[in-house]
């Protein structure tokens, strides 16, 4: 190979086809690519959503809701407080 054959792709710039020790290997995907197409896969295997569904997974319907119910109790507690120290 001379120096004026410069390797891009699958194929040398020449239009020659490499050798057999001039082959390159084939490119590694990457980290985003593997985690795209595996969660592609598992997209294209799920059913359809159902309508009025609002939350499919039930752990997060659990956080969601223990959140909400944080919020108001504390709200209701300061509230409390606040009228017994005479605050208004």
């Amino acid at each position: 190979m001379t120096g004026d054959q410069l390797t891009t792709g699958d194929q040398l710039t020449t239009g020659e086809q490499p050798t057999t020790g001039e082959q390159l290997a084939p490119r590694r995907k990457s980290y985003e690519e593997k985690f795209a197409e595996r969660l592609a896969r598992r997209q294209a295997g799920r059913k359809p959503l159902k309508e009025g569904k609002v939350f499919e997974h039930g752990p997060a319907k659990f956080v969601f809701m223990f959140v909400i119910g944080f919020v108001v109790i504390g709200h209701v507690l300061v509230l409390i407080i606040m009228m017994l120290s005479g605050m208004h």
